[in-house]
């Protein structure tokens, strides 16, 4: 953690997006608790910040960070023009006067989300993927949770009943949820070492990785068929013109008419990236109240990455799209990528942790092809003849080293 946020004040801190996403989504929640209970001095301030967003939370829930960060400024500037003329005036009672400037500056912005028909950031039903659950699991509207028993399990939406594996047929007809005016989302949760393919109600196939969840209604009934996803997934959407299909990625918004594509929205990642294999897609920076006017347009065979951090998209040609979901057939193909990112793959296709030594060359680029029908041991000993490692297995754990070169006896 930066140690400059020793000298930030009150309103440095209310300015900070880092510091903001903390008190807000618990992002870095360990290192920020670490710091402040580090530097005691800085307690006394966080708290008085925190206190604030947490006080405005409800308006915070409707405004992305920008957003928010520009209205602190005009109560910023309020309150330092108030200060002329008071000096004195109370922390409460500032905070009080800077509400109602909040208030006033939000009216318009207020009134229009509640006009918008736009649905606001889809809340999942828990906060984080359980990475050593045993089974993936279907989370219905209600709250009722049923295991996917199988390591590549299917789900099928039919009128009104899911249908699992096959075998397992659930009626949602009679089924009541508190509110029964929002439209009722289902989620499917895969843990690592797993994967599930999902026949959605409009004909739409999701292929859902590991480490990954999905959230999709019963049925479409909206003007845009809307799914929310973290993780990766492979997506073949039924083509229809006046119900555009919209994938949530965290602040990325995938639109769609038709078309074959793959999204990874990793939370740990430091971006998105979305392939398109055939069709088009529209990407935006997703705002509080839906998709952002400003879109970039896939052709076939390109790849765009969001970056999380600069919140930016750039697009690059991929004449080999197709690798990108090959993982939907079993297959891990790579073409040119680094040691790291492969590592990073398969410890989510097998669940396992791979340590590799402060040396390690991770940045290495290799190509080759895996299949992830095999098992660990047989998918690393071919990694060991591509990559040039060796490695050993110790429970959930792999540990990699680099071969050493043997020099030839003169």
């Amino acid at each position: 953690m930066d140690k400059n946020y020793l000298k930030y004040t009150l309103e440095d801190l209310l300015d900070d997006k880092h510091f903001v996403d903390w008190v807000w989504k618990g992002h870095k929640s360990n290192e920020w608790n670490s710091f402040i209970n580090e530097h005691p001095e800085i307690k006394a301030r966080a708290k008085k910040a925190s206190n604030i967003i947490l006080l405005l939370k409800d308006t915070y829930d409707i405004l992305d960070e920008e957003e928010v960060l520009n209205i602190w400024h005009n109560i910023d500037n309020f309150n330092k023009s108030q200060r002329l003329k008071a000096r004195t005036i109370q922390f409460r009672k500032t905070f009080t006067i800077a509400a109602s400037v909040l208030i006033i500056v939000t009216l318009g912005i207020l009134g229009y989300s509640y006009l918008n028909t736009k649905s606001l950031e889809y809340q999942f039903a828990s906060s984080y993927i359980p990475v050593n659950q045993e089974e993936s699991r279907l989370i219905l509207s209600d709250g009722e949770q049923i295991a996917l028993s199988k390591d590549e399990s299917t789900v099928l939406l039919d009128n009104d009943k899911v249908v699992i594996n096959n075998e397992n047929t659930i009626d949602l007809s009679g089924r009541k949820t508190s509110d029964d005016k929002k439209v009722q989302m289902n989620e499917v949760v895969v843990p690592y070492g797993k994967r599930t393919e999902l026949l959605l109600a409009d004909g739409t196939k999701v292929w859902l990785n590991a480490g990954s969840r999905l959230a999709f209604p019963t049925k479409f009934t909206n003007e845009t068929r809307e799914v929310y996803l973290e993780g990766e997934a492979c997506f073949k959407v039924t083509k229809n013109k006046s119900q555009p299909f919209i994938v949530n990625a965290n602040d990325l918004g995938i639109k769609v008419l038709g078309t074959h594509f793959n999204v990874a929205a990793y939370p740990g990642d430091k971006s998105i990236e979305t392939i398109l294999v055939e069709g088009s897609v529209a990407l935006s920076k997703k705002k509080s109240f839906g998709v952002s006017s400003k879109s970039v347009v896939l052709k076939p065979l390109q790849k765009a990455t969001f970056s999380k951090d600069e919140k930016e998209i750039t697009v690059s040609d991929e004449p080999d799209a197709n690798i990108y979901i090959a993982w939907t057939e079993g297959w891990f193909t790579f073409s040119q990528q680094s040691l790291e990112q492969v590592f990073t793959k398969l410890e989510r296709f097998y669940n396992v942790e791979i340590k590799v030594p402060g040396n390690f060359p991770s940045n290495e680029k290799i190509t080759g092809k895996l299949d992830l029908k095999d098992s660990l041991e047989e998918v690393l000993k071919v990694l060991s003849d591509v990559a040039k490692i060796n490695y050993r297995i110790t429970n959930d754990q792999v540990l990699v080293d680099k071969k050493v070169e043997e020099v030839p006896m003169k």
